[in-house]
């Protein structure tokens, strides 16, 4: 009775199969209340129950419509299918044949399965998560069931495609265990490849490539590259490029092992086998040196072979692929000092030639990595790389406009031939069509290209640099535009317009070119770019039109703060476009603290000034003193004696008077200037006949003061000013005039008349009497020859010896009342005591009666 119920089962769930392969019989409202009792049947202990019944679902879901299928998925028959896959023919060779005679599929179970996990619901649903667990169980053999590892492969692979959440369910369930596990026991090719292919797709995700089994699979798919079959090998290529997307692997020792067989396939495989075997040592050698030097140690040489693929007739994609490993492989050294790196330039040059060609992004990457080696930049030079990579600049493929301009940038170095080559070439065109709509990272590209051409003399005079100035002007104006750029940019300016033709082509508004430089000396955190600012500056404002707008007015301040910053090139170029508007903005640049800076800049002594620097900006404060005396309090009185020392005239001159206005206002003033050396930097102008008039009246003001008489440098001054009586060269009577009164005030100090240097004096101002100066100096020179007579008996000796008497006794017999006077004062002071009476004689006496 059991044997005929049971057999009343299977017949009753194969009628059903037939009947629902008929789609309107499944729309019947009495199909649905089937499914359940199918899917309790395909569970049952019965095989051939169980077999019929999958039949019946099998026609169900081949034919039904959405909703059926979810109805069979919501019933839990899952479980039932999976429990079928996989059995041996011989098992259920009856089954098999009865599903023949009545045309239903062989293997239901199967394809009920596949039908269901098509359905999007179903494959991301909770029937694909519970039925997981158990197709990762049949990974195991299965002695009784031993095609069910490949199928449930099938299924696993289906349900891991494009669905994150289910790949995850697969690990936790030990599908990285299981798959590993099972390749090492060496299937049968189509599912090695199939598992191969299943590591690939769960390695895809970041988070499985982090999972501690992750090793072992590592181990296993390379032990398929060197044994595996031909399509797991290309399958383990692939899994092996997701997984060198992970630090850790990539830098694991197993990871080292992949290379050779790698390189194999690249050297041997199908084309799409090269592009996985290329795909796979580009995740593994990228930005690691380390390993490139492992693909040349290995037997094939894979540049050679590279080199291959580049000059065959392959695709373009696989030619882009061996560029790109190419790239990636001359990072390193010592490959790109290989003869195979060499052979590698003439198919990459050529490959730039060819129109909307795939590979040639690739191609300028490893271009511009063998540009870092002198010998094949010129091989690339050589070859004509400069025409066909600016070629490539136009459009908008900004990806492919960075690699070529990095590329131009390496030839364009110390190459003034292809700096030649890419402007005839139109490069300075080509980029300045891109420019206004790219983005920040490539127009400081383009700017450092613009420096490389401009740093030819030739090329920054010429009329295609001319284009780029009101361009870059107009990109300084970016905020967005990062320091790089702005310093490129900025040398690009200052390289075209120090030269004045260039300036004066160009008639450049305030507006255009001051307004975005003084933005950047306020702005830019930059060194650098503070630093060509004011450069740029320098040049702009020796342009008339620029100097006197008032828009320049707005650019004292900024240079003023950089003027304090302490930093010497800083310095330098600001004071430089600052000596270039002092004469039109004098009261700005005094206003806006420049008085101050520039005093601390003259005073500076640790470290000392650059001299230019130094003259630079006592220039400049000469010309505010000069506008205004005013500004003479504002100045110390030590930088105003530091300025005598300039090499300028009219920065002297104007020191001088505003001591001359210092000293005549406040006569305490005077001591200031002795400590700060005024005395020894007037004697300084006087040997050097500079200022001479000047100099002497404030150093006569100077030593007419008690105090200073007694000091050193007072004494120090007699030998000089005697020196300059003596000269030949002194010509300015004022001057001289004002030295020989200078004289007399130093020697009515008694010291001062005693000293070793008044004999000198007693010289040079008998000489000085002799030249028949005019009445005024003869009783100058007579009444400081007095003070020097009064205190020592040696002066009156040396005036005796200098012929002094009978040049006296002359004025006194021939001169006006008042010189007569102080001449025979000066005779009596001579002959007061006994020293010199043997000049004494009748002709002296006679001529003073």
């Amino acid at each position: 009775a059991d044997d005929n119920e049971d057999q009343i089962t299977w017949v009753c769930a194969l009628l059903l199969a037939i009947l629902f392969q008929d789609r309107d019989i499944i729309r019947a409202n009495a199909t649905s209340q089937s499914i359940p009792v199918l899917a309790s049947l395909v569970r049952s202990e019965d095989s051939t129950n169980r077999y019929f019944a999958a039949q019946a679902l099998a026609s169900l879901v081949c034919n039904g419509s959405r909703g059926t299928l979810l109805a069979v998925a919501n019933s839990g028959a899952a479980g039932g299918l999976i429990s079928l896959i996989g059995s041996a023919d011989a098992d259920i060779s009856a089954v098999l044949a009865l599903s023949e005679r009545f045309s239903l599929v062989r293997y239901p179970d199967q394809v009920a399965l596949e039908r269901l996990f098509r359905v999007d619901d179903i494959r991301n649903g909770a029937t694909s998560r519970k039925a997981i667990p158990s197709l990762v169980d049949l990974l195991k053999p299965i002695p009784d069931r031993p095609n069910a590892p490949f199928l449930a492969l099938g299924l696993l692979t289906q349900l891991a495609k494009d669905t994150p959440a289910n790949k995850l369910v697969m690990v936790e369930a030990g599908a990285i265990e299981a798959l590993t596990k099972y390749l090492s026991l060496g299937p049968q090719d189509a599912t090695e490849e199939a598992a191969t292919e299943l590591l690939g797709i769960l390695f895809s995700n970041p988070e499985i490539r982090r999972h501690d089994a992750v090793f072992g699979a590592v181990n296993q798919l390379v032990a398929v590259l060197h044994l595996g079959a031909r399509a797991s090998r290309y399958s383990a290529a692939r899994a092996l490029e997701s997984l060198f997307t992970a630090d850790h692997i990539r830098n694991g020792e197993t990871a080292r092992q992949a290379v050779q067989p790698l390189v194999e396939i690249l050297n041997t495989g199908s084309e799409k086998e090269q592009h996985a075997a290329i795909a796979a040592l580009v995740r593994l050698l990228h930005e690691s040196p380390s390993r490139a030097l492992a693909v040349a140690d290995v037997e094939m040489n894979a540049v050679d072979v590279l080199c291959r693929i580049l000059s065959s007739n392959c695709s373009m994609e696989l030619k882009g692929d061996a560029a790109e490993l190419c790239c990636v492989l001359f990072g390193n050294t010592r490959i790109r000092s290989t003869l195979a790196a060499a052979r590698c330039v003439e198919p990459m040059v050529s490959l730039l030639l060819a129109e909307f060609n795939p590979a040639q992004h690739a191609v300028v990457r490893a271009l511009d990595k063998l540009l870092d080696d002198e010998q094949l930049a010129e091989l690339i030079a050589a070859h004509g790389a400069v025409i066909p990579l600016v070629g490539l600049l136009f459009d908008n493929n900004y990806t492919l406009h960075e690699a070529v301009t990095k590329a131009l940038v390496k030839l364009g170095k110390d190459r003034p031939a292809c700096k030649i080559d890419m402007v005839k070439a139109g490069v300075i065109e080509n980029v300045l069509d891109i420019l206004p709509e790219a983005p920040e990272f490539l127009c400081a590209l383009f700017a450092e290209l613009f420096r490389i051409l401009t740093n030819n003399a030739s090329i920054a005079k010429g009329s295609s640099a001319a284009k780029v100035v009101e361009p870059l002007f107009l990109l300084l104006s970016r905020p967005e535009f990062s320091p790089e750029g702005q310093h490129s940019a900025l040398q690009v300016l200052v390289n075209i317009l120090e030269h004045p033709q260039c300036r004066a082509d160009h008639k450049l508004t305030p507006h255009q070119s001051i307004e975005p430089i003084i933005a950047l000396l306020l702005g830019s955190t930059s060194q650098v770019v503070q630093q060509l600012a004011a450069e740029l500056l320098s040049h702009l404002l020796l342009e008339e039109h620029l100097q006197k707008d008032g828009i320049t007015q707005q650019a004292v301040g900024p240079l003023i703060q950089v003027l304090g910053s302490g930093m010497p090139i800083l310095q330098q170029r600001a004071m430089k476009a600052l000596a270039n508007i002092a004469l039109t903005w004098p009261n700005a640049i005094a206003k806006e603290g420049g008085v101050s800076e520039l005093s601390k800049l003259i005073l500076q002594a640790d470290p000392p000034l650059p001299h230019a620097l130094w003259e630079s900006a006592a220039s400049v404060l000469s010309c505010i003193l000069q506008f205004s005396s005013e500004f003479y309090l504002e100045v110390p009185v030590a930088v105003l004696v530091r300025m005598l020392r300039s090499g300028t005239e009219t920065t002297v001159v104007g020191a001088l008077n505003a001591l001359l206005v210092l000293e005549s206002d406040d006569a305490t003033s005077s001591e200031a200037m002795a400590e700060s050396g005024a005395i020894e930097a007037l004697l300084e102008l006087l040997k050097s006949h500079q200022c001479e008039e000047t100099a002497a009246r404030l150093l006569e003001s100077l030593l007419n003061n008690v105090k200073i008489r007694e000091s050193k440098a007072a004494k120090s001054a007699i030998s000089p000013l005697s020196q300059y009586l003596n000269e030949p060269q002194s010509q300015v009577q004022q001057a001289k005039l004002l030295v020989a009164l200078a004289l007399g005030d130093l020697f009515q100090n008694e010291a001062l008349a005693r000293s070793t240097d008044a004999v000198s004096a007693c010289r040079a101002l008998v000489n000085l009497i002799e030249e028949q100066p005019t009445e005024e100096m003869k009783v100058v020179a007579i009444c400081a020859l007095q003070n020097l007579v009064m205190y020592s008996r040696s002066n009156k000796r040396a005036v005796a010896e200098a012929g002094g008497i009978q040049i006296v006794i002359d004025i006194v017999s021939s001169s006006e009342p008042e010189t007569s006077v102080q001449a025979a004062t000066f005779v009596k002071l001579l002959f007061s005591n006994n020293t010199i009476q043997e000049y004494a004689s009748s002709e002296v006496v006679r001529s003073l009666t």
